[in-house]
């Protein structure tokens, strides 16, 4: 099979009809319809169906246009290659962060980092912890820092300890309950929640230390998905509570000074790793980014 023919599968279906496709592609109709008669001749099966409503896949032909948007990825990850290389950048490393760690962390991290490492680029990708070590695995990021998402490491990543955390409830400076002490349950029972980096209410550790302090009523109305600004300044409005890291809080205080409000039952501990993939264990490139990540972290404990 043509790689190209793969590619062009997945454009039709991501694009939802030949005629789309082929203007993305700037491939003519029929030759673009040619090209698909040939891929699923060499398939033995049909790869998609038409409607009015446009194209529709078949098991086998989504199968098939995920191997193309491999694919793709990788060529243009080539073509990026060669570009860098062109303008003396011999190293790339690709990094994974959740939103809140990324907003406290990446600023200062690249440009200390590539201030230091001159042949060295970085792209930087958000999303939830679980999605960007999956991606990691999958190959298409090189390091990525998040909590412990796994209980076991996945084949071939390694994780290393970078900080230790814990998760806690916070609130802005004009919260109501901002200006208090000591909290019992009854007290978060009718707050506003929010959330960052899914759209459920909250994830498993988050639940399990609001449950051992006995909140069990959480309104959550309000959540946002791989950003963190908008979270950080609608929280301080001060009408809402969110669960959130205690590292990323402490180093975004100058700019949002998020109240701690400390839940009866204590906090639960997260810690932050480094993962990578563990052909990369002895690279200068990530041994360099381990150095300036420690380097830019306080020594002081989160949990």
């Amino acid at each position: 099979m043509d790689p190209k023919h793969l590619i062009q599968l997945a454009v039709i279906l991501d694009k939802g009809s030949v005629t789309a496709a082929a203007q993305h592609l700037l491939l003519t109709q029929p030759t673009l319809t040619r090209n698909m008669s040939t891929l699923e001749m060499q398939a033995g099966e049909q790869l998609f169906m038409r409607s009015r409503f446009g194209v529709k896949s078949t098991p086998l032909g989504e199968n098939l246009a995920r191997i193309g948007r491999s694919i793709g990825r990788q060529m243009q990850a080539a073509h990026e290659t060669v570009s860098r290389h062109k303008i003396g950048l011999h190293t790339h490393l690709r990094v994974g962060v959740g939103p809140l760690i990324g907003m406290a962390l990446m600023p200062q991290l690249s440009d200390t980092f590539l201030r230091e490492q001159k042949h060295i680029s970085l792209s930087v990708t958000t999303g939830r912890p679980l999605n960007i070590v999956d991606q990691l695995t999958d190959g298409d990021l090189d390091v990525v820092l998040a909590p412990a998402v796994y209980a076991q490491h996945p084949q071939g990543i390694d994780r290393e300890l970078l900080c230790e955390d814990a998760i806690s409830i916070f609130c802005g400076p004009s919260h109501p309950m901002a200006k208090g002490n000591e909290f019992q349950a009854e007290d978060f029972g009718d707050c506003d929640w929010m959330n960052v980096g899914t759209t459920s209410p909250f994830q498993n550790a988050e639940l399990d230390m609001l449950n051992r302090s006995g909140i069990q009523r959480m309104r959550t109305r309000f959540a946002t998905v791989g950003d963190a600004v908008i979270l950080l300044q609608v929280l301080m409005n001060g009408q809402h509570l969110a669960v959130l890291p205690r590292l990323p809080v402490s180093l975004l205080h100058e700019r949002f000074p998020l109240v701690e409000l400390p839940p009866p039952g204590g906090t639960s501990r997260r810690d932050l790793y480094v993962w990578s993939r563990s052909e990369l264990a002895q690279d200068p490139a990530l041994s360099a980014l381990k150095k300036t990540l420690r380097s830019l972290l306080p020594m002081k404990k989160h949990f």
